[in-house]
């Protein structure tokens, strides 16, 4: 299966949830990517506005969300 093709904002809003992974607490399960480290992010990368940064902070909400779900269920044994 070959990735779909993304537009330019789409490539960055990718990248930045790749990057922005990293940041995750993991204690007793696999948390959300803080707030303050999709606001350093925003900063370093020019997402100035503040319709800008609120683009990024909820299409990475909304593959956060989406990330979670999918890596919180339990695993089906065979």
């Amino acid at each position: 299966m070959l990735p779909p093709d993304l537009s330019l904002i789409e490539a960055e809003i990718a990248e930045a949830f790749n990057e922005l992974g990293s940041d995750r607490q993991i204690f007793f399960g696999i948390g959300c990517i803080p707030f303050t480290s999709i606001d350093r992010y925003a900063e370093r990368y020019g997402f100035d506005t503040l319709e800008e940064f609120d683009f990024l902070r909820r299409a990475l909400r909304a593959m956060d969300a989406k990330f979670l779900e999918l890596n919180s269920k339990p695993t089906k044994k065979a």
